[in-house]
């Protein structure tokens, strides 16, 4: 059995997902000062772990870029996973101003985003990001015609960053439209013939991909956010 490898920041050790993790079969899990991000899978991918409150105050503070330009030098691969719902919390922050910071992330900064209910829930994410992070190779490699390269990584981790798809379901999507420009223009009924996509699944993604094309207008104001981080 391959070993799953975890590097944790010690400051997430009141969150007690680090326990969840050490206690888990087959993962060795290290908890130190890391330099950027809050965990590092496999020695290759770092992820950032925000609460919903957390997300909204690191935008009112300005904090989210830097903390994304600081994982990317760190790291080749990286994710960023919101801990709850950013749209239901204390701050006095417009709906508007969050999905335009999100979709920052998503396109200019080209860095996935997962959801995850709560503390549990992440450390399920964490183990199954860890987990196909072993498997996945083997399995593209395996497809027809298929072949990595760092175009192809970055059409993948897009797709991922839509709610309900994964890294076996996204390389399907690419495999059956042959290009990720394909895939967005997709109808619905095109979108149920991939396997594992649904009628509910293929109007959700539909909806999501109209959405972030409705807001590339949020997308233009944050370029300024973006340009100051760097």
């Amino acid at each position: 059995m391959s070993i799953i490898s975890f590097q944790a920041d010690y400051r997430e050790n009141p969150s007690g997902i680090p326990q969840i993790l050490s206690k888990t079969e087959g993962v060795t899990l290290s908890v130190l000062c890391l330099s950027a991000g809050d965990y590092i899978v496999n020695g290759t991918i770092g992820i950032e772990r925000k609460s919903a409150e957390d997300f909204v105050q690191s935008i009112i503070n300005n904090r989210l870029f830097d903390q994304i330009a600081r994982l990317k030098r760190s790291v080749s691969r990286l994710l960023l996973i919101i801990e709850g719902n950013p749209y239901t919390t204390a701050h006095e922050m417009h709906p508007n101003a969050i999905r335009g910071a999100i979709l920052s992330v998503l396109i200019s900064w080209q860095v996935p985003i997962i959801f995850s209910k709560d503390k549990k829930d992440t450390a399920a994410l964490l183990l199954t990001i860890a987990q196909q992070d072993l498997a996945t190779p083997s399995k593209i490699a395996a497809l027809k015609n298929y072949r990595p390269k760092k175009p192809h990584s970055r059409r993948l981790f897009f797709l991922q960053a839509i709610p309900g798809i994964g890294p076996a379901l996204a390389t399907r999507m690419i495999v059956e439209f042959g290009s990720l420009k394909a895939v967005i223009n997709a109808s619905e009924e095109e979108l149920k013939k991939v396997e594992g996509i649904g009628k509910n699944k293929a109007k959700n993604i539909s909806r999501f991909i109209n959405d972030i094309a409705n807001e590339s207008t949020f997308i233009r104001r944050n370029s300024t956010l973006h340009k100051t981080a760097r």
